[in-house]
C-alpha cells in the first residue's frame, strides 16, 4: 500500500551509517526510524533555539512589561 510520506534520499558517510545502524539496533527499529526521530529531534532544537533568540531580543528591549498574572486575570 503506498503511503502519503515523503521520501528523501540521504547519503552519509561510513562512520555516521554505522553510528545509526547500532542505535537502530540497540533500540531493534530500522536505520530510517532512527533517522527519522533524529531529524526530528533536531528540528525541535533548532525551533527552540530560535524562540529562545526570539525572547531574548523582547527582553532586551526597553518596554512595558505586564505581568503573568495581569494577563491572565
Amino acid at each position: 500500500m503506498p503511503t502519503a510520506k515523503k521520501r528523501i534520499n540521504l547519503t552519509v558517510g561510513d562512520d555516521l551509517f554505522l553510528d545509526l545502524k547500532h542505535l537502530a539496533e540497540k533500540e531493534n527499529t530500522s536505520v530510517a526510524s532512527v533517522s527519522h526521530a533524529l531529524l526530528e529531534r533536531a528540528l525541535e532544537l533548532k525551533e527552540d533555539h530560535y524562540f529562545s533568540k526570539v525572547g531574548e531580543d523582547r527582553l532586551a528591549k526597553k518596554s512595558k512589561r505586564i505581568s503573568h498574572k495581569d494577563i491572565w486575570d
